[in-house]
């Protein structure tokens, strides 16, 4: 075997493990972003719900909960109330508020999902109007 062989196998043997650990890289990937994606999108229908379902109270107070992925359970109220901690095990927190003030005719609720415990924003929010019937 000449130098220009051995340098062509071994090009080809490098090519064809960069396409194997991409592909297999690429799916672990996009199966942690689906993973986490459908779990935001569960908590986000979760607190739309409970804004939806609550009495129309003025003030409303804000409040933050804790949600599991990957041994769901019932989710927790975050400690300290408002944007505090998940604990272990807790891996999003999603934090309600009525923004910029709860009026007595129309609410504006803002519903924001960040990661735990690094607290950093998923980049879903969405904002629940509720209005109160008279």
């Amino acid at each position: 075997m000449t130098l220009v062989e051995l340098l062509v196998s071994l090009t080809i043997a490098s090519l064809a493990l960069a396409l194997v650990v991409g592909t297999v890289s690429t799916g672990l990937i996009d199966a942690t972003l689906v993973k986490r994606n459908t779990g935001i999108q569960a908590v986000m229908e979760y607190e739309m719900e409970q804004v939806s379902a609550s009495t129309f109270t003025t003030p409303a107070a804000p409040f933050s909960d804790c949600f599991a992925t990957e041994r769901p359970s019932s989710p927790a109220p975050a400690s300290g109330g408002y944007q505090g901690a998940c604990s272990s095990g807790y891996s999003l927190r999603a934090d309600v508020t009525c923004q910029p003030t709860c009026s007595s005719a129309v609410q504006t609720w803002t519903i924001a999902v960040s990661t735990w415990p690094a607290s950093s924003q998923t980049g879903f929010s969405v904002q629940v109007y509720k209005v109160t019937h008279t």
